[in-house]
């Protein structure tokens, strides 16, 4: 019987298929979207506007702003954007909270800006992308709370409007949602409801791990007491327990510094640990099976976060990983499986010092998936670094 490797994949598989990492060119070429402003901190693909094409939300937190870029169609023109003020922003994201039909934005600000503020889009198609016609209001319920990191929006409660789950890091440190009132637009009835503490929120993601049809909390927390990853379960039919603490479960990584982590259908999680190396857990009969891969010697010194995906349409998922404290490396690798192990490649060049997680996404249009991400020359507020950019997949 074929011996079965990582994803699931045969030897037989693998010979047939290893060699489709060598016939792609190394690293890719950089494009940058934008680098006008300083501390790039993360990308997140949308689609805000009325085409179809991706666009992307990118948070600016040493230049105290938020951009929301609308995909040009043709790359040989500038992307435009919309920019809402933000100091301090360490997240945005972009939703309709007030159910109009226009895309809203969302803000989480940490350092002395402690607040999470929403971007109200115009109710116009003429007005969308002009930043004066957008009216940024702070939730006063998370003003100075915490320094918010991280949210996702999601239903929570099966009424109102959409909700918002956020998490934040310090000594106030917190994991839970915001509860849209029946008006959105009041925004001092918008209420904040623990989950769990927490000492530095990195990653939320919605997965129904129990698969009872409520959408779980996964989350990476860096510190703290609570650090590692765990999963916060949805009290299911029981509403009351929605206002009070889930039930916690932790996976792993309680003596490491857990970063941005990925998870796929098959309940497999990938999670860099910042000073370690990357970490796969899968959910088993007797619970969480570990193994751990090392970080290319090459690569940045630091993991930073992993994403999932098939760059070379041989069907067999690659892991795309990117570093901090790159100076003089590349900051962007691919790992390919192979029977002889992990081969490993750039797809940065040595550019850049400090890169925020990465999306897989065919910004080119050309039916490969390329590398989306954000490098902050490590937080600096005098000197820009790359900005927003990504590679293109030489595939196609």
């Amino acid at each position: 019987m074929p011996v079965k490797l990582l994803f699931g994949l045969t030897i037989v598989t693998i010979l047939q298929l290893t060699s489709a990492y060598a016939q792609m060119t190394f690293p890719w070429q950089r494009h940058t979207i934008d680098d006008t402003s300083f501390g790039a901190d993360g990308t997140k693909v949308c689609f805000a506007d009325r085409d179809s094409l991706p666009d992307i939300i990118t948070g600016w937190e040493q230049g105290n702003v938020t951009r929301l870029y609308f995909h040009p169609g043709d790359l040989t023109k500038k992307w435009s954007y919309v920019e809402v003020p933000s100091p301090a922003v360490e997240d945005a994201l972009v939703v309709d909270l007030d159910q109009d039909g226009f895309a809203d934005l969302v803000t989480l600000s940490e350092g002395n800006h402690r607040r999470i503020t929403v971007h109200w889009a115009p109710s116009d198609w003429k007005n969308y992308a002009q930043s004066s016609a957008w009216e940024s209001v702070d939730i006063p319920c998370s003003v100075n709370l915490t320094q918010w990191m991280f949210g996702v929006a999601h239903q929570i409660d099966g009424k109102h409007g959409v909700d918002l789950i956020v998490g934040s890091k310090g000594s106030n440190g917190t994991l839970g949602w915001l509860e849209a009132p029946a008006n959105p637009r009041a925004i001092a009835q918008w209420r904040f409801h623990e989950i769990s503490p927490a000492g530095w929120i990195m990653s939320i993601e919605l997965v129904d791990i129990n698969r009872d049809g409520y959408a779980d909390i996964l989350i990476s927390d860096r510190k703290g007491k609570s650090r590692g990853i765990r999963w916060l379960q949805h009290p299911a039919g029981d509403t009351k327990q929605l206002v009070q603490s889930w039930d916690n479960h932790e996976i792993g990584l309680a003596d490491g510094e857990p970063m941005f982590l990925t998870v796929n259908e098959e309940l497999t999680i990938f999670a860099p640990d910042l000073y370690g190396q990357l970490h796969r857990f899968q959910l088993t009969s007797e619970g969480w099976a570990e193994d751990q891969l090392a970080y290319p010697e090459q690569a940045g010194k630091r993991g930073k976060s992993v994403t999932v995906g098939n760059i070379n349409a041989d069907n067999i998922p690659e892991l795309i990983t990117t570093y901090e404290d790159a100076d003089h490396r590349p900051g962007v690798m691919v790992s390919f499986q192979a029977t002889s192990g992990w081969q490993h490649q750039p797809i940065s060049d040595t550019l850049g010092r400090k890169f925020d997680f990465a999306e897989l996404v065919d910004i080119d249009l050309d039916g490969d998936l390329d590398v989306l991400t954000s490098e902050e020359n490590n937080n600096s507020a005098t000197q820009g670094g790359l900005g927003v950019i990504w590679y293109e997949n030489p595939l196609k």
